[in-house]
């Protein structure tokens, strides 16, 4: 993965088919069949809210006329709610938006841009993009699994296992850290203690000089 001012392309790898991708990796055994994956650009949930804003209008809109026309604002924020999503398997990429769909086999994506904001984009091979609404960078692993392996991600399993090995690292330096500064402070009695007990500048002088005066 190669990052420049923000964004990341993750290349594709396309397996001719399964008998290539089978000498490519050495194994034995089919690739198992991957399973589709749908990203919704917002979640379902907010038709409550919608439902509250058609509710809010409603006093407005039935004074009659072209008030009425005031219900096509909710309405038209549910329908892009319930229509707008991405959906990976393994023929490729497919957006659906308000109206129509539009789809991307993996031949035709060389890689997918990772904006610092908003949705991932797919690159195609004549440098157009595709924007995957709902797809975010925490989605990759996902993407992966439901393209067949020809996104370079890591999978949920493997991202979770990153995490929890980054907070056994995270718990056992802090650890260390706190036997460190025990051990620091069982030691600085010991040392107030050797001070305390060696003869001060001063005294050292009085000695010398009665020694010098006898």
């Amino acid at each position: 993965m190669s990052e420049e001012r923000g964004t990341t392309a993750v290349t594709t790898d396309e397996p001719d088919d399964a008998s290539t991708e089978r000498e490519r990796t050495g194994s034995t055994e089919p690739r198992p069949a991957a399973r589709p994956a749908t990203f919704r650009a917002v979640h379902t949930v907010a038709l409550v809210a919608v439902g509250f804003l058609a509710l809010c209008l409603s006093p407005i809109a039935f004074q009659g006329g072209p008030w009425f026309l005031l219900f096509l604002i909710p309405l038209a924020v549910a329908v892009w709610v319930v229509r707008s999503r991405t959906r990976v398997d393994e023929a490729g990429l497919h957006v659906r938006g308000v109206v129509g769909t539009r789809s991307m086999p993996w031949s035709e994506v060389s890689g997918l841009r990772l904006p610092e904001k908003g949705w991932v984009r797919a690159v195609q091979t004549d440098g157009a993009e595709l924007e995957l609404r709902g797809v975010r960078i925490r989605d990759l692993g996902r993407v992966g699994e439901a393209s067949g392996g020809r996104i370079s991600a890591p999978t949920p399993a493997e991202a979770e296992a990153a995490a929890e090995h980054a907070r056994e690292l995270e718990a056992a330096k802090m650890r260390i850290a706190k036997l460190r500064a025990d051990g620091v402070a069982e030691d600085e009695p010991a040392e107030e203690h050797a001070d305390a007990d060696a003869p001060s500048p001063e005294d050292e002088g009085t000695d010398v000089r009665g020694t010098e005066r006898s």
